[in-house]
């Protein structure tokens, strides 16, 4: 198993269920693929980097009128506040129709942009795929090469121009090959939880909710946080199988044409994709004239915006005995994302108990998850966490969400590069806020 990097900040790692190939038999084993970020270098935070440009798409329709608008603006105010002087931002705000308040221009001082947003009132239907178009549109305007990302706000149903799901998030994986990403967040119980989340899956960035806007102040930090130390963007991994040796990825990444796209990356993280293999006993020959089961492709973009291909990494493996076989531990990493993958299964069967109001098969598939995953941590804390929103009137309304969002949390989420089988609480809480495990995505309270 080999991956030197083209590029020193990112690499590729190859990690097998089982280190070898149990001779003479067909091999269905899982492998997990692990795309690395090197630590951030010294100095990065004294350093000026790339300058980078986001549109702040917020939705001003009726349902958000009073504090929901409120919060939404100061959310957007903190992010204004994060950006450097020679970063740029747009403002768009959208009811039943797209309106540019601001151009993606240098934020400044920030107070100009500041007024712009002040200025947002509420009333009308939701043009959301409007609103997000606009904000596209503004960045493709503007003078930046690095990252450019629409980050959307919304408490409500799109009902107003293209409202498709389908055509949607096409439309976000079309302008992310642009070099242009979308990150969404949804607001409150009424906003469609799979456009948002297929949007962001689609285009390349995160997927929050909050059940009241004070909850989303915590996953702007995160998203800043990260794009802070982003080291690759527009992730695309190629894989091309031997003859005889076939692939599934686990994970649900997003695939066009044979091409996956993994999370971006940051410094000191890691972004991934679990696979599993089924190599035939016929293949078993390749393996014996050393040739690769399995070559990992992987490219991106710089935080200048320029294309990055890391070196082909191989999978070589070799081939032993049955009894020496079933001798070899288990990549306990590999085991770990194994269950979490299958968790993820496991919650969005409960989801789609929930929402057919089959509170019975909801208890009962909780009840069998505790005891599949008894052993994972955060899973357990996920199932507590689902356990308190069945037995609470006002909780089980954010349900769905909650399992929609943190069955994409485990089969996504940015891990720590150094991560171990064991995570404990000194170690979470010393991770970046965007590594950290989540029992649940909407609040922070209980």
């Amino acid at each position: 198993m080999t991956s030197a990097p083209q590029a020193s900040f990112a690499s590729i790692m190859l990690a097998p269920i089982r280190a070898a190939l149990q001779a003479g038999h067909t091999n269905v084993f899982e492998l997990l693929v692990r795309l690395q970020g090197a630590d951030a270098p010294a100095g990065l935070a004294e350093k000026t980097p790339e300058a980078r440009a986001l549109a702040l798409v917020i939705d001003s329709s009726g349902s958000m009128q009073g504090r929901p608008l409120d919060q939404a603006k100061r959310c957007a105010e903190l992010v204004v506040s994060r950006l450097r002087p020679e970063d740029q931002v747009a403002v768009v705000q959208f009811d039943q129709a797209a309106r540019l308040l601001w151009p993606a221009v240098p934020v400044g001082d920030g107070q100009a942009v500041k007024h712009a947003i002040q200025t947002i009132e509420s009333g009308g239907c939701t043009a959301l795929h409007g609103g997000w178009l606009q904000g596209a549109l503004a960045l493709q305007a503007c003078s930046i090469t690095g990252l450019r990302r629409v980050i959307l706000l919304s408490d409500g149903e799109a009902n107003e121009g293209e409202t498709n799901p389908g055509v949607i998030s096409q439309q976000c994986a079309d302008w992310q090959g642009r070099g242009i990403t979308t990150s969404t967040y949804g607001l409150g119980n009424g906003f469609n939880e799979e456009l948002m989340v297929a949007m962001a899956r689609s285009g390349g960035g995160g997927q929050y909710f909050g059940r009241t806007a004070e909850d989303l102040i915590g996953p702007f930090e995160r998203e800043l946080a990260l794009i802070n130390q982003l080291c690759l963007t527009d992730v695309r991994m190629s894989l091309k199988a031997a003859p005889g040796v076939t692939f599934e990825v686990l994970n649900d990444l997003a695939v066009v044409d044979g091409v996956y796209t993994l999370s971006d990356l940051a410094h000191g993280a890691e972004a991934w994709a679990l696979l599993r293999l089924t190599v035939s006993a016929t293949a078993l020959s390749g393996v014996q004239q050393g040739k690769p089961l399995l070559q990992v492709t992987v490219s991106g973009r710089g935080m200048d915006g320029e294309s990055v291909l890391l070196e082909l990494a191989k999978l070589d493996m070799p081939e032993v005995s049955s009894g020496e076989w079933h001798q070899l531990p288990a990549n306990e990493l590999v085991q770990r994302r194994v269950i979490e993958v299958a968790a993820a299964q496991a919650l969005e069967n409960m989801r789609a108990a929930a929402q057919r109001g089959d509170v019975k098969a909801v208890q009962e598939l909780l009840r069998a998850a505790r005891k599949e995953f008894a052993g994972s941590d955060w899973v357990r804390a996920i199932l507590d966490a689902m356990e308190r929103l069945a037995s609470d009137p006002e909780g089980i309304r954010f349900m769905s969400k909650e399992l929609l969002y943190s069955s994409r949390s485990l089969k996504s989420k940015l891990r720590a590069r150094h991560e171990g089988f064991q995570v404990n609480q000194a170690m979470e809480a010393a991770a970046p806020s965007f590594l950290r495990r989540d029992d649940m995505q909407g609040t922070t309270k209980g």
